[in-house]
């Protein structure tokens, strides 16, 4: 009989964090919470703790640091910013930076 691989042997749960910046309303904020919420727990009724175990936290961007600000912008733009929104500016995320 040979050792396990690391094929054969289940996967140990391990801690994962995920971040999502983003540019939004308040109000498209708290719905992005729900929605994350319904995904992390879809049964929001069931009894004791959740099947995974998860904890969410949200940052205002203007509690962050000018830096971290600025890099999280940055991000945003570099992976997924649509520059016709900025047609009149010239400047990718002018319409919404504020640092």
């Amino acid at each position: 009989m040979s050792d396990p691989t690391p094929d054969d042997t289940p996967e140990q749960p391990r801690l994962w964090q995920v971040k999502i910046a983003m540019v939004a309303t308040a109000a498209e904020h708290e719905e992005l919470m729900d929605r994350l919420t319904d995904v992390l727990c879809p049964d929001p009724e069931h009894e004791g703790p959740c099947p995974v175990p998860w904890a969410m936290h949200s940052v205002n961007g203007d509690s962050l640091s000018r830096g971290k600000r600025k890099a999280l912008l940055a991000e945003i733009r570099e992976t997924n910013w649509n520059p016709e929104d900025d047609q009149d500016t010239g400047e990718t995320g002018a319409r919404w930076r504020t640092i």
